[in-house]
């Protein structure tokens, strides 16, 4: 599984989390622009809205996490065996295309 696939699937499995994650850095960038034009009135509700993304992210987090605990199951089990399947395939796949370069070679 590579890091674009891991990802995305992360971000199926618990939307939230990265769409606070975003939220809270657009927040702080507006933070940071009012910052710089010295709107401090500006600055004070964009960093408040900072506080609130963070706090609704870590909620999140927990949601999911309580949620995944509450049912008893983990999704790390099923996914473990995909990516196993996955590599198993690879690794047959590899194998075959040897043996006929093998043959080939004979």
């Amino acid at each position: 599984e590579s890091y674009g696939e891991k990802a995305w699937r992360k971000f199926k499995d618990e939307p939230l989390v990265p769409l606070g994650a975003l939220a809270t850095v657009g927040a702080f960038t507006m933070a940071a622009i009012k910052l710089r034009r010295r709107e401090s009135r500006s600055l004070n509700y964009w960093m408040r809205m900072r506080v609130a993304a963070q706090a609704l992210t870590i909620a999140a987090v927990c949601y999911y996490y309580w949620h995944t605990q509450k049912d008893g199951e983990s999704t790390q089990p099923r996914q473990l065996e995909e990516l196993q399947a996955k590599r198993d395939q690879h690794l047959d796949k590899e194998r075959k295309e040897f043996e006929g370069r093998l043959k080939a070679a004979e």
